[in-house]
């Protein structure tokens, strides 16, 4: 095993700017918001409107600095690892710089083989640099362009979040936000080795093509072994071979694999994978990791005869139901207590996808080890959102950099399923009046592609998302000529035309907001702001700020729905939540009972990443909205639905996301009466839905159905429908038919 030094814990930092902050103790990992606040220099950033007040602080340097020792004993040869340093900083080891450091995305490694002073104490120093002036030192060109808060996010590798957005606040000082360690380095080692599996894998046999590169302190051999190792439950495989190289590549199959599949499509199986090198028999070294074995394609197409964006795995289309994944927390050195629990929640909701929003950061592997283990198909985009970033010979280079780390770091992952070049870039080549093409990007149709073909040429990859192809460039096609559509639009009633009628195949994001409960939002909102709602500063800086639209959106919500506005804070939650609920429920559905029309669909989101009014079903403190507990039941494998109304009727479908077959009786019953209006039996293939006929309502007829169904094997489910044109009563709802909905 590597020996290696932690160097986690109490640091101490200073602040050099307008004020100097003398010397003071901090936290890395952490944030400088984090450790302000725990000397008491500012108040929490995330209560009232305390985030202002960070303002003169962007323009501050940070020296951050530790003492440690180093055993007498320890290897010559070593590394020093920053997982994160955000952003733009110089490092220096006992008084003497050793590095400059550009990207708060990558890990930094620096070699410190002489610089250690071992048997004595070293001193570690880290100045971080403000992020605003050092964004300041770069020229522009006109055709750079962000969102105004975020012009500064542009020529900086760092999370863009950080300047403001609608789901986040602006936290942008910085900090030490990811472990440091020094490590030794040994002189047999593992340079990079990856299996990939993506091109020729299906049911019964894998075909893998395993690459490696190593390093060595030999000075001459006659031939290297190369021994492969892998193991999942009952199924090994074991090999060697002559090798004449340190770098090469090795081709071999794997009959009856146990294969990894998305949650609710299968096992998602994964190899415990050795790799054994010796030089001349003699064992040299050895690396382990996990592998998972399977195929994944993303089907895109953009004709009007073949419109199409699935995801097909294995051979076998798959039904996407997930989220947006966006920071797990706005401050992100506190991320790694939250990622998990966060996590849980996706596979609570039966997600089988998730996507890593470009505004945020890569996570960490223990995030992606996750996924693997629970079925769950990253769609991971690389770090640009809704910015057209500099197209300089110097910005291209280090966003290079950064591409071929993340790669190399992430493609062992079965769980990727897609690398995506940005998000609404393409798109917001035509916002504002701008006339721009997003053919001309270089980054996502030179940097990241070429990088692919050489690290990674077998996983799918879309430009932007949504893409604008050249085809719909050249023929200026409008936003819905795309197969793959962010659904945000007039955010009015949620089964209007554009909600109900888009002919999106692939909904990467849709949403709608709904308020916290009443004990959440007293925790960030102070007693004397938290009603009424109009003309509340407060209100607004939790839209999040520069959004105060937001507010009155969810009020608007909710008289559609219900045709009255709430007069006190409690009946506006419960109806909000109401309102999100429905809709949600609604977009799930209406992607399912499509099937294959359309193909998935990623609702915004899970979770956030401050406390905030927003699109989310659980809150900053973990509080779970209504929505929650309807989307839970919309994405379980086998759902009985009730369509909308149509030639004086519903339609009733039963749906299967699933590899299993399933056969039983479902009814549709007055949730008050118990009238049934509808009773039949069902029998559904693999992956299919049936439908099962139709019942007449007239559109004026407001009820609550209940959908319940039961399995031959006994297994059982519920769902609900509600019937009639809005509003509806909102006491009726709120007394009568959520306790029973909530009983399903």
């Amino acid at each position: 095993m590597k020996q290696s030094i932690d160097l986690n814990g109490v640091w101490s930092v200073r602040g050099f700017g307008e004020k100097a902050l003398n010397p003071m103790p901090a936290q890395v990992p952490g944030n400088v918001e984090l450790d302000l606040m725990a000397n008491k220099i500012i108040e929490d950033p995330f209560y009232d409107e305390n985030e202002k007040y960070l303002r003169p602080y962007e323009f501050y340097d940070w020296e951050y600095t530790r003492q440690f020792d180093v055993p007498a004993d320890f290897p010559l040869d070593a590394d020093l690892e920053f997982d994160g340093i955000d952003c733009v900083a110089e490092v220096f080891l006992n008084g003497e710089k050793i590095c400059d450091t550009d990207n708060a995305f990558v890990r930094h490694t620096i070699k410190v083989d002489n610089k250690l002073k071992r048997g004595s104490k070293n001193k570690l120093t880290v100045l971080i640099k403000s992020p605003i002036l050092s964004a300041a030192a770069y020229e522009l060109d006109h055709h750079d362009r962000a969102q105004g808060r975020n012009m500064e996010s542009l020529p900086l590798r760092k999370p863009a979040h950080e300047f403001g957005w609608d789901i986040c606040p602006r936290c942008c000082l910085g900090g030490i936000w990811r472990d440091v360690r020094i490590v030794e380095r040994p002189a047999d080692r593992m340079l990079s080795c990856y299996f990939d599996v993506m091109k020729d894998t299906r049911p019964g046999y894998a075909r893998v093509y395993f690459s490696y590169s190593f390093a060595t302190a030999l000075r001459s051999w006659n031939m290297f072994q190369v021994e492969i190792e892998m193991k999942c439950g009952d199924s090994v495989f074991k090999n060697r071979w002559n090798q004449y190289f340190t770098s090469g590549i090795i081709y071999f199959d794997i009959h009856n694999p146990k294969l990894w599949w998305p949650a609710g499509y299968g096992e998602p199986n994964m190899y415990d994978a050795t790799v054994r090198v010796f030089a001349d028999e003699k064992p040299l070294f050895e690396t382990s990791t996990r592998v998972g074995l399977r195929s994944m394609k993303f089907e895109y197409d953009e004709t009007p005869e073949s419109f199409n964006a699935r995801f097909v795995v294995n051979g076998v289309p798959i039904m996407v139901k997930g989220s947006n994944w966006v920071p797990a927390d706005a401050l992100h050195s506190r991320d790694k207590d939250r990622i998990i629990p966060i996590l849980e929640l996706f596979s609570d909701l039966n997600c089988n996808m998730l996507r890593v929003w470009g505004g945020g950061v890569y996570e960490p592997k223990a995030f992606y080890d996750y996924c693997d283990d629970h079925g769950i198909m990253v769609w991971q985009d690389f770090m640009i959102a809704c910015a057209i970033a500099p197209l300089t010979d110097d910005f291209r280079a280090r966003f290079a950099k950064e591409v071929e780390w993340v790669v190399k770091e992430l493609r062992q992952h079965p769980s990727i399923a897609m690398w995506a070049g940005d998000n609404e870039v393409d798109a917001m080549c035509g916002w504002g009046g701008a006339i721009m093409k997003p053919s001309v990007n270089r980054l996502t149709r030179e940097v990241i592609p070429q990088i692919l073909h050489r690290l990674d040429p077998n996983r799918p990859y879309l430009p932007s998302s949504p893409y604008y192809s050249p085809e719909s460039e050249a023929k200026n096609r409008p936003s819905n000529a795309t197969p793959e559509q962010h659904i945000w639009g007039p955010r009015d009633y949620f089964k209007s035309p554009f909600y109900a009628d888009n002919n999106a195949v692939f909904i990467s994001e849709t949403g709608y907001h709904g308020a916290n409960s009443v004990e959440s939002i007293k925790k960030f909102i102070p007693a004397d702001k938290l009603w009424p709602w109009r003309d509340n500063s407060s209100w607004e800086y939790h839209a999040a700020h520069g959004y105060p639209y937001r507010i009155g959106l969810m009020f608007r919500q909710v008289r559609e729905e219900f045709n009255f506005e709430p007069d006190n804070l409690e009946d506006f939650t419960i109806a909000s939540q109401i309102v999100q609920a429905e809709a949600k429920k609604f977009f799930v559905e209406n992607v399912r009972i499509h099937k294959w029309k359309k193909a998935g669909i990623l609702w915004w989101n899970v979770m956030d990443c401050w406390p905030q009014f927003s699109d989310a079903i659980v809150d900053y403190y973990f509080d779970k909205k209504l929505a929650y507990g309807y989307l839970k039941r919309a994405q379980v494998q086998l759902l009985g639905i009730v369509g909308e109304w149509k030639d004086w009727g519903h339609s009733v479908v039963m749906a299967n996301d699933s590899l299993k077959s399933f056969a039983g009786k479902m009814k549709v019953s007055d949730g008050d009466t118990g009238e049934v209006l509808f009773e039949r039996d069902f029998r559904l293939g693999s992956n299919e839905n049936q439908h099962l006929g139709r019942f007449n309502l007239p559109n004026c007829d407001q009820r609550l159905l209940l959908i319940q169904w039961e399995c031959d094997d006994g297994t059982k489910g519920g769902n609900h429908y509600i019937t009639g044109r809005t509003p509806l009563d909102f006491k009726r709802y709120r007394d009568n038919w959520l306790p029973k909905i909530q009983a399903l």
